[in-house]
């Protein structure tokens, strides 16, 4: 994947005005960036993020896999053209599975040995249900639930990070704004300044008194304001 993000950029880029923008390479390279920062806090190796393409059948899509075989993420592009909300949920869901499939094979720690040895033993051949087999169960087994949950907590983390970053950046446009209305209004002031000490300078080298217009007190607070809040 040739483009690649920050954590910062990719909470921008996934404001849905944002997204839209995108290509699909690049909405799967803020993936990647999700995916990479969410490893780094689990103390797990990241995901390679990939695409596949995977039309939705009967009114289902399948959102994404785990591949336990090579260790990485694919992401169905169809999947992508949706709001950003599913597609934070299904890194968020996968990138689980890789966390129970580290646990469970002792890579990583994981402290509660009754979630471990139920992972362990739901990930064994056979004990694993596909959903066209028994959706309920799909659901309801060790593993899937608890990426359920996760994604769930995990997503609604990472927005309140966004929500956060989106605020703070625009504080920083009205203080940008406000500074640059302040500028203005001092450098206008300064310019009528100019103005009358030079038509006083003329009048005195003519002899003759300067136009009142230029000589009485300004009426009203010229005063700028270099205390402006931020």
């Amino acid at each position: 994947m040739d483009t690649s993000y920050s954590y910062q950029d990719s909470l921008h880029l996934l404001n849905n005005s944002e997204w839209n923008k995108l290509s699909l390479q690049n909405r799967a390279a803020v993936m990647q960036s999700i995916e990479n920062e969410v490893a780094r806090r689990e103390g797990r190796p990241p995901c390679n993020v990939s695409l596949f393409s995977e039309a939705p059948r009967n009114g289902l899509i399948s959102a994404g896999k785990y591949n336990r075989a090579n260790g990485s993420i694919e992401i169905n592009a169809y999947h992508l053209n949706g709001n950003t909300d599913g597609c934070l949920n299904t890194i968020m869901h996968e990138g689980r599975h890789a966390y129970q499939h580290k646990a469970a094979k002792g890579e990583i720690p994981h402290y509660n040995q009754a979630e471990l040895k139920a992972w362990r033993d739901n990930m064994k051949p056979g004990h694993y249900i596909e959903p066209e087999k028994n959706r309920r169960a799909y659901f309801n087994q060790p593993i899937e639930a608890d990426a359920r949950e996760y994604a769930f907590i995990t997503s609604k983390q990472i927005q309140s990070e966004q929500k956060i970053q989106n605020s703070a950046a625009n504080k920083g446009i009205s203080s940008f704004v406000a500074k640059t209305s302040a500028s203005k209004d001092s450098s206008s002031s300064t310019n009528k300044g100019i103005q009358n000490f030079r038509d006083r300078l003329d009048g005195l080298s003519n002899n003759v008194v300067p136009d009142a217009r230029n000589t009485e007190k300004p009426k009203g607070n010229t005063q700028t304001n270099s205390n402006t809040q931020m």
